[in-house]
């Protein structure tokens, strides 16, 4: 007959290891343009900074797609934690991403850059686009572009 062994973890070590790993989640991520890349390090800040654009805030779906002017096609994505829909719009074909926080917004991104592509990125939601169009949509929704540097 086999025989079973429970074993115990001491609760001092079960809270050491729950405090290290919200610890681990709960610093903030750098945004690409700072961070130094994998290929090398990225652009000084000076030589990249565009134009300032009104702060964004946290905004559905449907808010999103009444400011860019595109209702959208479909939801592609409909969960708990992201909706993602692609629209046209007068400034082209967007990809819209909201998402239930800011550290799935930051997963997300950090999948989604290593396909390359411009990213306008606000509080909880993503833009993603041709760089041109986003610069023009940045100056009415805010948020910032992030446009990874791959070589």
């Amino acid at each position: 007959m086999p025989t079973t062994r429970n074993i115990r973890i001491p609760r001092p070590a079960v809270a050491a290891l729950g405090l290290a790993l919200l610890a681990g989640c709960a610093t903030a991520p750098v945004p690409v343009q700072q961070a130094a890349h994998h290929h090398g390090a990225a652009p000084p800040a000076a030589a990249q900074a565009p134009a300032a654009a009104p702060a964004s805030r946290a905004a559905s779906m449907e808010q999103l797609t009444a400011l860019l002017g595109c209702p959208p096609r479909k939801l592609q994505v409909d969960a708990a934690e992201l909706r993602q829909a692609a629209c046209d719009s007068p400034q082209g074909r967007l990809t819209i991403v909201t998402f239930a926080t800011d550290n799935g917004k930051r997963t997300w991104l950090d999948a989604a850059q290593a396909y390359g592509g411009s990213y306008l990125v606000g509080e909880r939601w993503v833009v993603v686009a041709a760089a041109g169009p986003l610069e023009q949509l940045r100056a009415r929704l805010g948020g910032e572009l992030e446009t990874p540097q791959h070589h």
